[in-house]
């Protein structure tokens, strides 16, 4: 919590769409999905816990086709901060270069904390491409997610984010997001 910001996640470190999980801000939801895929499926998640009160830090690993060994070769670490901000960071033990296709699926509602609390969140908001994220406009409001680095591919339709990361034997990639809310006329 850093009010008047506040993230609510499962252990996991996936929002689903579904109950309290998401960012909030001054009592509104501004983002409430936001699912991770790497190498086409979800990361497995072997640790989420918060590391401070505004901070909370996800570790898994990601299991690509064809891998040898009983141990995956990508690490996965999700920072995720009340103000918005989630940064993400894969790392390859691989001795050769891998590349990793990463797509995060995103959405919101824009809904009110009070209603989201007693199960009356809303529909999902249609999103639109902005910069290098995407945009929810809604009543006398909009939500926005910008990444960096730029995503390859947004479709708005889809909510998607979409990017293929080149990490180099023994390297790391990272991708940014922050999400805000901007009050309209």
């Amino acid at each position: 919590m850093a009010l008047p910001a506040l993230a609510v996640s499962p252990a996991s470190g996936q929002l689903t769409g579904q109950g309290l999980d998401g960012y909030y801000r001054d009592g509104r939801r501004i983002l409430s999905r936001c699912e991770l895929r790497a190498a086409g499926g979800e990361p497995v998640v072997v640790q989420g816990r918060l590391v401070a009160a505004d901070r909370a830090r996800f570790v898994g690993t990601v299991r690509r086709a064809g891998e040898r060994g009983p141990d995956p070769e990508i690490r996965m670490e999700r920072l995720r901060s009340a103000d918005g901000s989630e940064r993400i960071t894969f790392s390859s033990s691989s001795v050769r270069p891998v590349r990793l296709p990463v797509e995060i699926r995103l959405g919101t509602d824009l809904a009110e904390l009070g209603a989201v609390a007693v199960g009356l969140p809303g529909p999902e908001l249609r999103a639109v491409v902005h910069g290098c994220g995407l945009r929810w406009p809604g009543p006398g409001a909009q939500a926005v997610v910008s990444a960096s680095p730029a995503p390859a591919e947004a479709l708005a339709s889809a909510g998607l984010l979409r990017w293929e990361l080149d990490l180099p034997p023994g390297g790391r990639r990272t991708i940014e997001l922050r999400a805000g809310l901007e009050l309209t006329a």
